[in-house]
């Protein structure tokens, strides 16, 4: 009878202990799924905030390209105004590059 009651306890312990290791294992996984969306969830924000990122540099980069263009066209539109002031000095005898000291 004795043997009957440790055959059966060792039945009930290991039934507890698949129990017990199947509810940690569940529980495990549990944990390692919400770690899992976590992180998917962290990398689409990134993603999010790169795409924006690129948008707000390639709208920055389109506008610097329009100024300089901008800009370069007002030089090209006033240097007929500098050529034309520079031969002016030019004819004052003072060869462009001021007033003469007369001794």
């Amino acid at each position: 009878m004795t043997a009957l009651y440790c055959i059966m306890w060792a039945a009930i312990a290991a039934a507890a202990a698949w129990g017990i290791a199947t509810a940690r294992g569940c529980a495990a996984n549990a944990r390692l799924r919400a770690q899992m969306r976590r992180e998917i969830g962290y990398w689409q924000d990134e993603t999010t905030r790169a795409r924006a990122l690129a948008a707000q540099t390639a709208r920055d980069a389109a506008t610097r390209a329009t100024a300089w263009k901008e800009g370069r066209d007002d030089v090209m539109a006033i240097m007929p105004l500098i050529v034309s002031a520079r031969d002016a000095t030019d004819s004052s005898g003072t060869g462009g590059h001021g007033p003469e000291l007369v001794q």
